[in-house]
């Protein structure tokens, strides 16, 4: 089996080898934010038919079980469970250069128990959640350190995490589009995904500055005005 890829469901979060031979995979991922833009939450499914799944399920029996072939509910309760051991460890996504922590994760997979060469078809569906220890700042970037593994190009990403942030500019994504909260596309294999984003600026606080000013400006005109007629009485 030919190996270069990252391990399924993991391979937003970290690398890990598994073998691919196809581009017979589909995915998606909704990041969301959490209690802060440094508290970030993900939810995905992806799905992997024909060679592609039948060589995660040997790859998974292989790693996670007696590699004889058979991917049994045992090797697939095994393989979930790794999911844990990636806790508190650090993924691939950057927050003004602070490496982002993974604090949560959980993968379920669903297919037919039996021959690894045999299955059509493997969905998984994953939540998890990751944190950045970076400092509050006006503006932002994130980066995500895309593998160069051709199978992310079928990865559609959305991030729904700017609703206090404007988006100044993203690269490392095809067909991206960007909305007033989100921005999506598809990951591009070898490239860097970049999102720069700043602090949005309220109305609410322009209107109280402006009418402070224009308060100060009465009251300075009054005090002129004032002035002017003590000065005409005497």
């Amino acid at each position: 089996m030919r190996k270069g890829i990252l391990c399924s469901t993991l391979m937003l979060i970290f690398m890990v080898s598994i073998p691919v031979v196809s581009a017979e995979y589909s995915g998606e991922v909704e990041y969301s934010i959490g209690g802060s833009i440094f508290d970030i939450e993900l939810n995905g499914d992806e799905s992997w038919t024909n060679d592609d799944a039948s060589d995660l399920l040997c790859w998974i029996d292989e790693n996670h079980g007696n590699n004889d072939g058979i991917t049994s509910e045992n090797e697939e309760e095994n393989y979930e469970a790794s999911a844990q051991e990636m806790v508190g460890t650090e993924v691939n996504h950057y927050l003004n250069g602070v490496v982002a922590i993974l604090e949560e994760y959980a993968i379920d997979l669903s297919f037919e128990h039996g021959n690894c060469l045999d299955t059509e078809l493997v969905t998984i569906s994953y939540e998890g959640k990751f944190s950045f220890d970076a400092e509050p700042s006006d503006k932002y970037v994130l980066l995500f350190n895309t593998t160069d593994a051709a199978i992310v190009n079928n990865l559609q990403v959305n991030y729904c995490i700017f609703q206090e942030f404007e988006v100044q500019s993203v690269s490392g994504l095809a067909d991206d589009s960007t909305s007033e909260e989100c921005v999506k596309g598809f990951r591009i294999a070898g490239e860097d995904m970049e999102i720069q984003f700043e602090v949005a600026k309220s109305e609410d606080k322009l209107i109280p500055a402006i009418s402070f000013i224009s308060t100060i400006f009465v009251v300075l005109l009054s005090l002129g005005i004032f002035t002017q007629r003590t000065d005409q009485t005497h």
